[in-house]
């Protein structure tokens, strides 16, 4: 999956009251590092198994988050 926009990722993240560390240990395996690049725009895919996961533990839906890539 491609993320659809960086910022709100993070956006979405910071309004939980979850440090990318956090996030990181909830969506396991995963690094805050994975977290931090993605919320750069430095990393523009991912698995869907990942990008559920972030989606599932920010209560967000994934699609708002992330675009299915063709």
């Amino acid at each position: 999956m491609k993320v659809r926009d960086a910022a709100t990722i993070r956006r979405v993240r910071e309004l939980r009251g979850l440090s990318q560390r956090e996030l990181a240990y909830l969506c396991r395996p995963c690094s805050q590092t994975t977290i931090y690049l993605l919320e750069s725009g430095r990393m523009r895919s991912l698995s869907p198994q990942l990008a559920v996961r972030i989606a599932k533990r920010l209560d967000a839906d994934v699609l708002d988050l992330f675009v299915e890539r063709p």
